[in-house]
């Protein structure tokens, strides 16, 4: 009878521990195709640089708030300074220590992995996508607006290009981004511009607009291949 008991025993845990699921992320919003294409970086000349991801704070409620970086590989710039993280004041409206609209930074990855979904736009067509598709994915006008400001005039003359929005498990493991409080809704849209001289063929990610609820935390940045 004991040795039955203890079988049970065991095999009603083996079950419980079989039906545990893991939590959703939250704000992970976007839904991609998840086929991936990893390229991995081998040598300085082929490390990925992400350029200037800005991160915008808009809490429930004045207050400090502290933000961490988990980068694989190197951190290149910050402002305002990064030392072990920021610790910063932020108001309802997203103003940070009174003088910042966002925290910023910029980094050498160790490894590119890119998703098999994407877009060709040609190149003088990029403002108009961007007034688009830029809203679609979770911005609003003043984050579409300082986004097109910044990388309309960094991305140089080209037939076409491929975008390609880098996905949440990369810059989970790549570009970490740690948020206390912790936020309801985190927004990340970091891309991968490639100049094209000739069209090539992309399946289209399938997007669903994120609703902001919440302390919302939204970040965009890119990476320019050569």
């Amino acid at each position: 009878m004991k040795t039955i008991m203890t079988v049970t025993i065991i095999a009603l845990l083996l079950l419980g521990a079989c039906a545990t699921q893991p939590m959703d992320t939250a704000g992970q919003n976007i839904q991609q195709n998840l086929t991936q294409n990893i390229t991995p970086a081998n040598n300085s000349d082929f490390l990925p640089f992400v350029r200037e991801p800005v991160v915008y704070l808009y809490p429930t409620a004045d207050g400090p708030v502290n933000v961490r970086l988990r980068i694989n590989g190197q951190l290149i710039e910050d402002e305002p300074a990064y030392h072990d993280g920021w610790n910063v004041y932020v108001t309802t409206d997203g103003r940070i220590d009174g003088r910042y609209d966002y925290l910023i930074y910029e980094a050498k990855l160790n490894e590119i992995e890119l998703p098999a979904a994407g877009w060709v736009v040609k190149h003088d067509g990029l403002k108009g996508w961007f007034d688009t598709e830029l809203i679609r994915l979770g911005l609003n006008e003043k984050e579409k607006e300082q986004f097109e400001s910044y990388w309309l005039k960094r991305l140089p003359k080209s037939e076409y290009y491929e975008i390609r929005l880098l996905g949440n498990q990369y810059l989970e493991e790549n570009m970490g981004l740690i948020v206390s409080p912790q936020p309801t809704t985190m927004i990340r849209l970091d891309f991968y511009f490639k100049p094209l001289e000739k069209k090539v063929t992309l399946e289209e990610p399938a997007i669903t607009t994120p609703t902001r609820k919440g302390f919302t935390v939204v970040e965009w940045g890119g990476i320019l291949a050569d």
